[in-house]
């Protein structure tokens, strides 16, 4: 007997599309190869996702529905709060890294994405911060973390670039190639760039009285 095909459905569609961006990158990702790889009609696909635009917005949401808002909202204060959220975040972006252009350049607009960033924004309330706070400060650290998982993972455009050591010659660049020695350390600058962020967001909240 033939195997018998899910029925097609906006979650299922949207969940191949992602999963062929990953494989393939986002230049591969059409109507007719989805549909293809979904072993349907492409007009199928349009039926429930009217346009690319609507297919993207859906990459988007599944891309954020796989951080876990909840496991970072334990007891402490904001700032720690916060960390462990955006630490989710650039995990799953890395997970993604031919997606993670499309997150940095379509805000996300449905209930999937602004109910936990509505409950995020609730808990940081929760510790002293106002809404309006909480909100830029959240939407700083996501920019901050999308705009670094981009430049750590994120195909450069062009094709592959020349590896620094090749690039920089020690005679014309001696301190870039001294900054250099110990090599590429993402986890900790990604790290230091985040505490600084969230040490100089605390600080001024603390100055202008609106946390404890």
């Amino acid at each position: 007997m033939a195997t018998r095909r899910p029925a097609l459905s906006r979650d299922r569609i949207i969940r191949a599309a992602l999963a062929l961006i990953d494989r393939d990158g986002l230049d591969a990702l059409s109507m007719r190869r989805l549909g293809a790889e979904l072993g349907v009609d492409p007009m199928a696909v349009y039926y429930h996702l009217p346009d690319k635009a609507a297919l993207f917005d859906g990459v988007v949401e599944a891309v954020y529905s796989e951080v876990d808002v909840d496991a970072a909202a334990l007891p402490g204060p904001w700032p720690d709060l916060l960390a462990a959220y955006l630490r989710r975040l650039r995990t799953v972006l890395r997970r993604h890294p031919h997606a993670v252009a499309v997150i940095a350049t379509r805000p996300g607009y449905t209930a999937s994405v602004l109910e936990p960033a509505d409950r995020a924004v609730g808990r940081l309330k929760e510790e002293g911060l106002t809404a309006r706070a909480a909100m830029e400060i959240t939407h700083a650290c996501r920019a901050y973390t999308i705009g670094f998982v981009l430049a750590e993972v994120g195909a450069p455009l062009g094709g592959p670039t020349r590896a620094p050591r090749e690039a920089i010659g020690s005679a014309d660049y001696p301190h870039l190639v001294e900054a250099m020695a110990e090599g590429y350390r993402p986890d900790e600058q990604y790290e230091a760039g985040l505490r600084a962020m969230l040490d100089g967001f605390a600080r001024r909240q603390a100055e202008i009285g609106l946390t404890p």
